[in-house]
């Protein structure tokens, strides 16, 4: 036999349709933003670990001046190193001086992926990296010229070596504008003459288990075995060394831990609101739930009755999010991947540890609130529901109110009357504001990031060299990598070492005797100052130093270690007066065979500004879900007030108050809490950002320090403000569909 209080489940439903409808809104969007941007992100983690084998991506490349004999190639092989010809043509003046490398067909290393159309088959075809194509809006079926030839473009692809489009492999920031890779057939390719050709070998280790050491002690063996065989090598650089590969691998999921924070924001906000609807229906329903126990119903099936309402919400609001964020919301995410770096379709698959962070954990949470309150309530007896007597304790003498005039007073005493209600608003408008700030404050503060490494670079120039080379100009430095261990993060970071001179003109501040100076922004990611011990491990060695910090230097620019130079080089054994980088004010006249890496103050600028067009996208999906959640969270909270004083109300209006005088009594005392929270709140809220700041670091490279400009606080207000009184205009026609005959029906 059905359960007769199953009939009263649709009556519910329509009674509260706009609340529920709010948590379904909420529950969607945290569903379709959260399932769809980590299924996005796993995607191209996946695809970047498939195409190391399914490509065959390289570990290296060097060029030489002229190509290599077959001997040396089978020499490498017995080594366990397989050496590809990989050679290449520039076209240096396409459209508006872009720069396009032209590579012969691959079949047996860095085998390209196709993103649209096909590979080229006959002669006159061409493939072009997808990213380049799309920023230049250039399509399938599209002629080119490139080295006076034209060519049809059959498609677009990514290649393995060039996920990440850097013109040099010194530049700081992508060039996705005027720097293309592309591939023609083999018959195409020996048209081009030979003297356009530069001849680059790419390499591949057999043993796929090579630790990081071994890599480069191989890769330093093959160097010096092509030099003493006659080979004159313009460039040899490793996989970990190649931007072009290493850049997306270190920068890919960079946004991941900001999406983690928001999703976990919003599922404290879903048990937060459910907690409070819960409770809020628990009071009201008080007499019917005291009338069901005492006909012999047991607890069991009033607490299933009540469960009920919050499983289909959490149904609906499952259902739909996921499917939103399967396909509509999918296209958003995956264009920031694809208009950013070069990677092939990303194959988006159902995700069991994304469906239960964002699909089973809010879905749990909200039906366990609601056992357990339930549980608790109906430990009460039928006699205290039906008295609604749901407070354990003596009951509370009335508060003393101050001599204010009639008005004050009674808004006074809603305020208190209804001080739990109010406590749940202050944190409903809390959660809410947090989430804007989060939105709104992000761009500033990386903006800010932005201007505290200009203010730390004394220098406009920076050059890390492949051997020593005299200059007239610039501080000659030596630079070395390590890692230290990061136990917030639970991994290892990079730590640049600087060796410095005492009179140096660029780090004078930095200079220490004894110990070491660490920059500003590893003290505060690591929580370390003077009289700290620094842990640092080479892997390139596998060797382990300790060092103790005597000296903070303000330098926000890198995670950094300032020692003197003689001292850091023979600590590395290498000699004394050695130095592979030169910091200038002026650029130094440096030949580029002899450069590493070229980093101005420009592009340390500009690599920050693209870390926040990265961003970008996020945060306007963070700002508009924030309104939206502001809106609903501020209806259901001030709503459920409403409805615990809509006996009063009613009272108000037998004894002949008008519908001005109600709205001043009972909207204005909500008012006043609601401008009070939106101010009070703005401390707490600083409070937890920066803690959320502490997190986020722990993910990512680098240190973000705290910054939020005025303008920032009153945009949170004022949307909290407009945003109430949006809710408001509602609440107002609410008043009026309040009955007087609620007043008159027989209570005890």
């Amino acid at each position: 036999m059905r359960n007769p209080l199953s009939k009263r489940i649709p009556r519910d439903l329509r009674k509260n349709l706009v609340k529920y409808m709010g948590m379904v809104i909420i529950l969607v969007c945290t569903i379709s933003i959260g399932s769809s941007f980590q299924s996005t992100l796993i995607g191209a983690e996946a695809y970047l670990d498939k195409i190391e084998d399914g490509n065959l991506q390289e570990d290296g490349f060097f060029e030489t001046s002229e190509q290599i004999s077959e001997e040396m190639s089978e020499h490498f092989l017995e080594e366990g190193v397989l050496v590809e010809k990989n050679f290449y043509a520039t076209e240096n003046e396409f459209a508006d001086s872009s720069k396009i490398v032209i590579f012969d067909e691959r079949t047996d290393i860095d085998i390209p992926t196709v993103f649209e159309g096909r590979l080229p088959a006959s002669d006159d075809e061409i493939v072009l990296d997808h990213v380049f194509a799309r920023a230049r809006e250039i399509s399938i079926g599209d002629t080119i010229s490139l080295l006076d030839k034209a060519y049809v473009i059959s498609g677009t692809v990514s290649f393995p070596d060039y996920s990440s489009l850097f013109m040099n492999n010194t530049d700081l920031v992508m060039n996705t504008t005027h720097f293309c890779v592309a591939m023609v057939n083999n018959n195409a390719f020996d048209e081009i003459p030979e003297k356009n050709l530069t001849y680059r070998y790419s390499y591949r280790f057999e043993d796929r288990e090579l630790k990081k050491s071994q890599k480069v002690s191989k890769s330093e063996d093959m160097q010096k075995y092509l030099v003493a065989n006659g080979n004159h090598i313009q460039s040899f650089i490793r996989k970990d060394q190649n931007q072009s590969i290493s850049f997306l691998e270190m920068d890919i999921g960079k946004d991941g831990p900001f999406m983690t924070v928001f999703v976990y924001i919003l599922i404290a906000m879903i048990a937060f609101v459910f907690a409070i609807l819960t409770n809020n229906t628990i009071e009201h329903d008080s007499v019917i739930i005291g009338t069901l126990l005492a006909s012999g119903y047991k607890k069991s099936e009033i607490i299933w009755h009540y469960l009920q309402p919050t499983l289909i919400i959490a149904v609906t609001g499952s259902v739909i999010g996921n499917i939103l964020g399967y396909t509509v919301m999918i296209e958003p995410f995956l264009n920031i991947y694809y208009s950013t770096y070069s990677i092939g379709p990303i194959q988006i698959s159902f995700d069991y540890a994304t469906f239960v962070m964002t699909t089973v954990l809010p879905v749990v949470i909200m039906l366990g609130i609601n056992y357990f309150m339930l549980a608790h309530k109906l430990a009460l007896t039928p006699l205290n529901f039906l008295r609604r007597e749901l407070k354990k304790g003596k009951q509370q003498k009335a508060v003393r109110l101050p001599n204010f005039n009639f008005l004050n007073r009674f808004r006074l005493r809603v305020i208190i009357q209804n001080r739990g209600s109010y406590c749940m608003l202050f944190l409903g408008i809390f959660l809410a504001s947090f989430l804007l700030m989060f939105g709104i404050g992000l761009k500033p503060l990386m903006e800010n990031y932005t201007d505290n490494i200009d203010k730390s670079l004394s220098y406009n120039y920076q050059y890390i060299l492949k051997a020593p080379v005299e200059t007239e100009v610039g501080e000659k430095i030596f630079m070395y990598e390590m890692d230290t261990w990061f136990p917030l993060g639970g991994k290892d970071i990079g730590v640049t070492c600087y060796g410095i001179d005492k009179d140096s003109k660029y780090f004078k501040d930095a200079y220490t005797m004894d110990g070491v100076s660490i920059s500003s922004a590893l003290a505060q990611k690591m929580k370390l100052d003077v009289g700290d011990t620094l842990l640092l491990k080479d892997a390139n060695k596998d060797r382990e130093y300790e060092f103790d910090i005597t000296k903070i230097y303000s330098y926000d620019a890198a995670l950094a270690m300032f020692v003197e130079r003689g001292q850091l080089t023979e600590l590395l054994d290498v000699e004394k007066d050695s130095y592979n980088c030169i910091v200038s004010e002026e650029k130094p006249d440096i030949d580029e065979r002899y450069v590493a890496k070229r980093v101005t103050r420009e592009d340390m600028l500009g690599a920050a500004d693209q870390m926040m067009e990265s961003f970008e996208t996020v945060i306007l999906f963070i700002n508009v879900f924030s309104v939206v959640v502001y809106l609903v969270i501020m209806y259901v909270l001030t709503k459920v007030v409403i409805d615990k004083n809509a006996l009063s109300i009613s009272y108000m209006k037998v004894f002949g108050y008008e519908q001005k005088e109600i709205r001043k009594l009972y909207l204005t005392a909500t008012t006043i809490v609601v401008l009070a929270s939106l101010i009070i709140c703005i401390p707490v809220e600083v409070a937890l950002f920066k803690g959320v700041l502490v997190f986020l670091s722990s993910m990512i490279e680098g240190y973000v320090a705290f910054y939020l400009p005025g303008s920032v606080y009153i945009k949170i207000i004022l949307i909290g403000i407009v945003s109430y009184m949006c809710i408001n205009a509602i609440h107002v026609r609410g008043i009026k569909r309040i009955p007087m005959t609620e007043a008159l029906k027989n209570r005890e």
